[in-house]
């Protein structure tokens, strides 16, 4: 408990309605049938003001401790700040040709298919194709595979990111994580990475490995959380990284009608694993009502490249609940596989981060960290990490910039004996990640 007091009195430094960055931390409310966990939301300052990019997104944080889900908060907002703070002129401007020796192959990057870009041609979108000769702005960053130096766009580095005169990507939060333990930020970034890689590959293959067998220390630890009686499906979806990785389906009901969650997690045992996923599940009855309340008049258009954030993502299957089928292949599958639910994390942080180096390095996959930490956020006592695996997948929160480039995706499910779909094969209709 020191260690968090510890962490929670750092944290505080950080709210001031003048000068912190946060103006105000809410703890939310819930009702009787929600989940017993602690939420808070959060009022972000102006970044603006501070010659920065606009702060991007919402933070908010969970847990079934008070103190866990006011730090997960905090922590949640220093990722999504540090990111918005760079230096436009001390970043390279150039072609990859032009550096090649000193940068990260456009083909190791896992973006998109040669369909979506013929789709960006029809459509106007100022998306292209990776190549040696796009100009870009370029950062420094550390590869933790062989030590070297090398650059990358800046586009996969800050967030948000709005400057770039020609696009490759499109931002995203995957592999930002912040911590007051560096090593402890850097495994939260790995695990995200992998996690949304094996979510990615599950989603638009619609396959698993196994169907995890809910016995009765699974469902009383459910029972302890959820006062309500929701359907739950939990799978291993650890793929050709063997690092144990969870993806879990709720089906239930609220005074809003009839939802469908989901959650997914990496950890380095699978009873970890499925905690954290059940924790995330956790914070999406409450997130579903507002909404809900806030996009009263919305639904979605029959045109799914309008799908542009994870908000409108996240609660597509409330608003077309026909839909729902989708999961069907996931829903109506046997479980056939026990976990140890008792089994806990025995290593400390830095070991787990060199057993996943040591994976990354086999599969000569680069692990290209930078260290976004502010000046403000060092005081604080917090480091904040952006961390870039080129060929894993992200996962995207537009409908038309899914990631569905990268031979990964259909290369993966071959390796534990699926059937590949092509890219007119992938499930097309939209993940439900909030």
């Amino acid at each position: 408990m020191t260690t968090i007091n510890s962490v929670f009195i750092k944290s505080k430094r950080l709210i001031s309605y003048r000068i912190g960055l946060m103006r105000n931390v809410i703890k939310l409310p819930r009702l009787n049938n929600d989940p017993f966990v602690v939420a808070f939301g959060m009022m972000p300052c102006d970044t603006l003001q501070l010659h920065a990019e606009k702060f991007g997104g919402r933070s908010s944080g969970c847990s079934f401790e008070l103190q866990d889900g006011f730090i997960g908060t905090v922590g949640e907002t220093v990722e999504r700040y540090c990111p918005a703070f760079y230096n436009k002129e001390k970043l390279l401007v150039a072609r990859y040709k032009d550096i090649a020796n000193e940068a990260i192959n456009p083909k190791e990057f896992a973006l998109f298919h040669e369909k979506q870009y013929e789709s960006y041609i029809e459509k106007n979108y100022r998306m292209y194709p990776f190549d040696e000769n796009i100009e870009l702005y370029w950062e420094k960053c550390l590869d933790l595979t062989n030590g070297d130096i090398k650059y990358v766009p800046a586009a996969c580095v800050y967030l948000p990111w709005t400057i770039e005169k020609q696009w490759i990507t499109v931002g995203t939060s995957t592999g930002l994580a912040a911590h007051t333990n560096y090593y402890k930020a850097l495994l939260t970034a790995l695990y995200e990475i992998i996690e949304r890689d094996s979510f990615v590959i599950t989603w638009h293959q619609q396959i698993f490995r196994n169907k995890i067998i809910i016995d009765e220390p699974i469902q009383n630890y459910i029972y302890s959380k959820f006062p309500a009686k929701y359907e739950w499906h939990f799978f291993d979806i650890t793929y050709d990284i063997d690092m144990p990785t969870i993806y879990g389906i709720c089906f239930g009901e609220a005074e809003y009608g009839k939802f469908v969650a989901v959650g997914t997690a990496t950890r380095s045992n699978k009873a970890d694993a499925l905690r954290k996923v059940i924790l995330e599940i956790s914070q999406s009855v409450s997130y579903f009502r507002y909404l809900l309340g806030e996009k009263k008049g919305w639904m979605p258009d029959e045109d799914l490249d309008k799908l542009l954030n994870f908000e409108d993502h996240s609660i597509f299957y409330i608003k077309k609940p026909e839909n729902q089928h989708v999961f069907d292949i996931w829903r109506n599958a046997p479980a056939t596989t026990h976990i140890d639910f008792a089994e806990t994390e025995t290593k400390p942080a830095i070991e787990r981060v060199k057993e996943i180096l040591r994976l990354m390095k086999n599969k000569n996959y680069n692990v290209l960290v930078k260290d976004l930490t502010t000046p403000d956020v060092n005081q604080a006592g917090f480091y904040c990490l952006r961390v870039i695996i080129p060929q894993l997948l992200q996962m995207g929160g537009a409908y038309p910039f899914y990631f569905l480039g990268s031979d990964r995706l259909y290369e993966v499910p071959k390796t534990i004996g699926k059937k590949s779909r092509s890219f007119d094969e992938l499930n097309h209709f939209p993940h439900p990640f909030p």
